[in-house]
């Protein structure tokens, strides 16, 4: 399917798009969102330091962002206003967690306050003793950023650790969760590029003899143009392959099968690379686009310093790569918890009308435009919206994927 070109489109559909777009907006309110608008996982960013330099990182291209811990009193603040509808408290972001001196004051508090409490690291810090202290404190979940399963292509990828080690730690950490009552999980998470897709074997064994309760997999987000070609999902994410049904298409009804033996294999995977409509077992097999996890699922995120961002995408400012074009994704705040309370904030108009505007997701489809000047960034697109736009979200597109 060939990239849009607005300038073959009827301008009368263009111009009742607009309207319409902007229509809708008006009509969102908080007031009409009812129960299913709250707030039940809170990702806070304890800090945005990190002692790796890994190749794909979101912060080798940040704009005009600082490294800073969070300030106790800004996480208190988190802590004691937040909504009671809160259940998850995941300790995230940007930077490596266990790098702030206080982060087991901050898990031990989210813990106290009857809340489910996850934490992902890149394991280099996670020693015998940050075990047991994680563990006394209450931590639920442990996620550890793993991307490769053989020593050279790991520490090539995450610059400045040490394999080793980070599996020392890991089998450490099982240890400790077992001596207590064995309920404390343990997730993986893991980054698929070119140069490590390979590596998925690898990871399904490690899972296995690690006792790993989950794995996370996503696509690298291009935020360079080596990232960029170090990408899985251009041609998923340009040509919508697998985004919908399309009537144009055949379509394919596929049984479940053997698909250990190679021959089966080889035969789906071709019918994966097709244009087909494929249903698996009668159910259709569909990559969900114009979706947002982080609103539909009732989430925020908390920056070191305190602003309040409605996804991993706006938590900070920096580029990214579409089709081989800059992108320019500024960072969106909704409030700052040292001025406002958390609850105030996430009931706030603005932002419960944001959320609403997500959830109909009437955003230019960046992702397939033939290219304008919106593109460029996230500041207003062809359909009226302001920032944040999020027509060229990866994340709303499926392929990028967070714990």
């Amino acid at each position: 399917m060939p990239l849009l070109n607005w300038e073959n489109i009827d301008e009368r559909i263009f111009e009742k798009e607009i309207k319409n777009g902007k229509k809708n907006q008006a009509g969102a309110s908080g007031n009409d969102l009812g129960k299913s608008d709250d707030l039940k996982k809170l990702y806070i960013e304890p800090t945005s330091k990190c002692n790796l330099s890994c190749t794909m990182c979101f912060r080798k291209t940040w704009i005009d962002e600082a490294y800073e811990d969070m300030e106790a009193s800004v996480f208190d603040r988190c802590m004691d206003t937040m909504p009671e509808s809160v259940e998850t408290v995941f300790f995230g972001g940007m930077g490596e967690p266990l790098h702030h001196r206080d982060i087991i004051r901050m898990v031990q508090a989210a813990s106290d306050k009857g809340k489910r409490v996850e934490l992902l690291t890149n394991g280099t810090l996670l020693s015998q003793d940050m075990s047991v202290r994680l563990l006394d404190a209450g931590l639920d979940m442990l996620w550890v950023s793993v991307d490769s399963f053989e020593t050279g292509g790991y520490e090539k990828i995450r610059q400045h650790s040490d394999f080793g080690l980070v599996k020392s730690n890991i089998t450490g950490f099982n240890i400790e969760r077992q001596r207590r009552d064995g309920k404390a999980e343990l997730g993986i998470a893991f980054v698929a590029m070119k140069s490590n897709v390979n590596q998925i074997g690898r990871l399904l064994s490690f899972a296995n003899d690690n006792h790993v309760r989950k794995v996370n997999i996503s696509n690298v987000l291009p935020t360079d143009r080596q990232s960029e070609k170090e990408s899985l999902c251009g041609s998923t994410v340009s040509l919508e392959l697998h985004a919908r049904n399309y009537a144009g298409y055949p379509e394919i009804n596929m049984p479940f099968m053997d698909f250990n033996l190679p021959e089966a294999m080889e035969g789906f995977m071709e019918v994966l690379r097709s244009n087909f409509n494929i249903a698996l077992g009668g159910e259709a097999l569909a990559r969900r686009k114009g979706h947002c996890r982080f609103i539909e699922e009732g989430n925020a995120f908390v920056r070191h310093d305190g602003d309040v961002s409605p996804c991993m995408a706006l938590l900070h400012s920096g580029l990214t790569y579409l089709n081989g074009a800059e992108r320019k994704v500024y960072h969106h705040s909704f409030g700052n918890v040292k001025e406002q309370s958390l609850s105030d904030i996430w009931r706030s108009e603005e932002y419960a009308a944001f959320r609403e505007r997500v959830r109909r997701f009437e955003f230019s489809p960046c992702i397939q435009c033939g290219g304008c000047e919106n593109r460029d960034d996230n500041l207003q697109d062809c359909l009226g919206n302001r920032k944040p736009t999020c027509g060229a979200c990866l994340w709303s597109e499926g392929v990028i994927s967070c714990p």
